[in-house]
Order: C-alpha cells, then structure tokens, then sequence
C-alpha cells in the first residue's frame, strides 16, 4: 500500500506493527524446514540436532543484532547490500548482494527438489528427476502467465504448517509418557551427549543449517513500511531469530525423546523425518506431514520463482545486467517471461542433488554466510572506524559483539562442503569480473542493486 509524502512523491504505507512483521519473518522461514533436515543432520551429529540447533541461533543472533545496528542507522534501507555499500564501500557492496544472489536463485531448486524427494518416498515409480521436471514446467508456467499466488494461500499453507508443528509435539507427548522413545520428556543426552559428541559433525550442521534463519533478514525489507521503525525493526529481527530458534530447538528435542537410537538406524538421510513417523506407530502423521509440506514448497518455489524473476529484470531494467535479455517483459504476458524461463532452468540443476540434499542446501549456506560476515563488518566500520565512537558501551555493541559474529561466521564458513565453496567462489568470480568491467577497472561507482524487489 502507498501514500504520499510531503513533496507530493508516492511512498510506502507504515502500517506494519512488531507483531505482524515478526509473523511475516517466522512465515518467510518455513516452519516445517526443521522437520526436512531431520534425516540428515540427527545421524551426522549423532542425535545431536537439537544443540547443532541451538549454535546457529546463537551465531545468527550475534548476525541479527547487527543487523539491528544497521537498521537503526540507515531506518529507510533494507538490505545487507545497502549497508555494506553506504558503511564500507560500494563495490565491496556489490559484490556482496552479487553473493547473496545466489540465495534468491537457488530457493525455488532446493523447494523443488524436496518435493522430488518426499513425492519419490510415496510413490517410488516416479523418479525424483521426472517430479522435478514436472512441478518446475507447472511453475514457471504460472509465473509466466502471470497467475499470482495470493497471499492468503500462503497465509492457509504458514497456518497448517505450524498447526502441524502443535500435533506432532502432541503426539510425542502422548507417546513418550505412555513409555515410548526415552520415556521421559526431559533428557539432557537429548541435548547434548558426551559420550557421542563430535565438534566437526555438530559445526559442519550448523553450516548448512545457518540458511534456515534468513528470515530476520528479509524482515528488513519492510522498513519503509513499519510504523515507527527505530523502534520495531531491531526488536523485529531479534524476535524472529529467537523464535525461529525456540520453535526448531523444540521439535528437535522432542524429535530425539522419541526415537533416541534414531542416529543408528535411519537409512535414508534425505527422507529420514518418514521413518519417525512409523517408529512412534503413527503412520498417519507422515501422511499429513507430506501434504503439508508439499504445499508449502510448492508455494515457497513459486514465491521464489516470482522474487527472483523481479529482481532480476530490476537490474536488467537498470543496465546492471544486460538489458536486452533480463529488463524484457511480455508484450503478452507482461512478465519477465526470459528471467522466469532462466529461474527455471537453474532450478532444474535439483536434478544433480537428488542423491544430495545436503550438498544442494550447502550451496544457498554459502551466499548467507559470506553476506552475514559482510554486515557483521558495515557495524564495525560504520560506528567505529568512520564514527570513531569511543567508550566501554560502544565497544561492546559495535566492536566485540559484530567481531564474535564475524569469527563464528568463519568457523560456520569453514565447516561448508568443498563443491559449495568451489562453486560459490566461482559465482563470486564471475561478478569480481563483471564488476571490474562495468565500473571500468573499479574506477566508477558500481551500478545500485536492489534485491528487495
């Protein structure tokens, strides 16, 4: 909704209060997430899920709390990109949202094949590769005739999914004091597990699992439409993190009392969430569960689908990527039917990951991670080193706090699977290269970027 401002210019609407925008965060996170990362990530941290969990809310909430900083001085923006252009420098900003690009372009392939992958469990005669073909050609084909996923389908698909998450605690509930799984609903060998701890299993989850808290970071791109936002986006992003946090940690642990030998005996990682299911007796979950989590990527994918398409032709209208191709729109359709087509083909890659989940959600880990760093740093430089703020309060807040983000983030960075770095390095080449040949050798300002289309 727009309005407009004293110089007679439209502008967005502040209509969005703290609770709406913290809903519209925890929303963009998809709830069931946690459900789909059960199977492999509970044998490779050997039942350990819950703490890995834990330690990449804690690392993103140091992330989130500069973001909170940057929200604070720059209120209007709302990117990562935006702060890293305006606190460090423009083209270490480009290539910063050149990075977290590959984020928006990979959603719809991770929502795609998840769906290959849980459709597959079901119904073993089709192939994962035939579904992906599938529902990817039905997408793009409503993206391109410009059929918009109205919001209250997202609203009924967010709705059902947390509504899923209260059943299964239930049911867990129910089965663990009837005596089942461990038999008590407090375990601390749930948690943590001395005799089966492995640091590197645990980190080496928490970086593929670092993606699943984006959600604080989309928040930003509502500034402009936040009623007082000095005041609400800090607690906004905070909010989400902690609550994406305490949701996820919750159905972990309650996952584990379950089926506490769960790490020894899963045989499929990509699909393990459905051998839960049957293990409590409650085949019946796994079929709810799989409607509601097929809905939910599909929509996810075709928001993503949509998103990315924008963006896309945003720059391709504004001459950062050539113009003739991305900033076309349909005579017919009147949508970016070239970006559309392209967002498809790059989702069509799910096929090479169908054996691989984890390597495909590494990849959309790499972009977060390396753009998180990034706004860790625009706090440090932004407050201290051009603000030369002083002070045992300052330093807190605006060195030490963003530096443990920066260091946890490089410890999460390190833990991400060789091929995802290799290929995000790749991407960060091609735009070091494309950005070297746009501004001339570096010698003009990058051309402005906007990824919140």
């Amino acid at each position: 909704m727009s309005e407009k401002n004293q110089t007679g210019e439209v502008s967005l609407k502040r209509t969005l209060t703290l609770p709406l925008i913290v809903m519209f965060g925890l929303s963009y996170l998809a709830p069931t997430v946690v459900f789909n990362y059960y199977g492999l990530f509970t044998p490779s941290t050997h039942g350990m899920y819950t703490l890995a969990l834990c330690i990449t809310a804690l690392v993103m909430a140091l992330t989130a709390y500069s973001y909170t900083q940057m929200v604070k001085a720059y209120p209007s923006a709302g990117s990562a990109y935006t702060y890293i252009s305006k606190s460090v420098q423009p083209h270490l900003g480009f290539l910063s949202g050149w990075v977290m690009l590959v984020d928006y372009l990979l959603l719809p392939m991770i929502c795609y094949l998840l769906l290959g992958v849980y459709i597959n469990e079901y119904f073993p005669m089709l192939p994962v590769w035939a579904i992906v073909v599938v529902v990817a050609g039905i997408g793009m084909l409503i993206n391109i005739v410009g059929i918009k996923t109205a919001s209250i389908i997202d609203t009924i698909v967010t709705c059902a999914a947390i509504a899923f998450t209260i059943l299964f605690l239930a049911c867990i509930v129910r089965y663990v004091t009837g005596g089942g799984g461990a038999g008590t609903l407090l375990d601390a060998s749930a948690f943590y597990n001395p005799g089966h701890f492995e640091l590197k299993g645990t980190l080496a989850a928490s970086a593929v699992l670092a993606a699943s808290f984006v959600g604080f970071d989309a928040v930003t791109t509502l500034a402009e439409e936040a009623k007082e936002p000095e005041k609400v986006m800090g607690k906004a992003i905070m909010g989400v993190v902690i609550g994406a946090g305490l949701i996820f940690a919750i159905v972990a642990y309650f996952s584990q009392i379950a089926w506490p030998e769960a790490h020894l005996h899963i045989e499929d990682p990509d699909t393990g969430i459905f051998e839960l299911f049957p293990h409590i007796g409650m085949n019946w979950l796994g079929t709810v569960f799989f409607l509601v989590d097929n809905c939910g990527s599909f929509v996810c994918a075709l928001a993503g689908m949509g998103a990315v398409s924008r963006i896309l032709y945003g720059m391709g209208r504004d001459n950062i990527l050539p113009k003739g191709f991305f900033g076309k729109i349909s005579p017919k359709f009147q949508t970016p039917v070239n970006n559309i087509v392209l967002t498809t083909l790059i989702a069509l890659t799910a096929i090479f990951y169908q054996d691989n989940v984890m390597g495909a959600a590494s990849l959309v880990s790499f972009g977060a991670v390396c753009g998180f760093f990034m706004v860790n740093f625009s706090v440090i430089s932004h407050y201290i080193i051009r603000g030369k703020e002083r002070g045992a309060g300052a330093v807190v807040r605006h060195l030490i706090i963003p530096a443990l983000g920066m260091i946890s983030l490089l410890v999460v960075f390190y833990f991400i699977e060789t091929p995802a770095k290799i290929l995000g390095g790749i991407w960060l080449l091609i735009g070091i290269v494309y950005l070297l040949i746009k501004t001339k050798g570096f010698r003009q300002l990058p051309p402005e970027m906007k990824l919140e289309e």
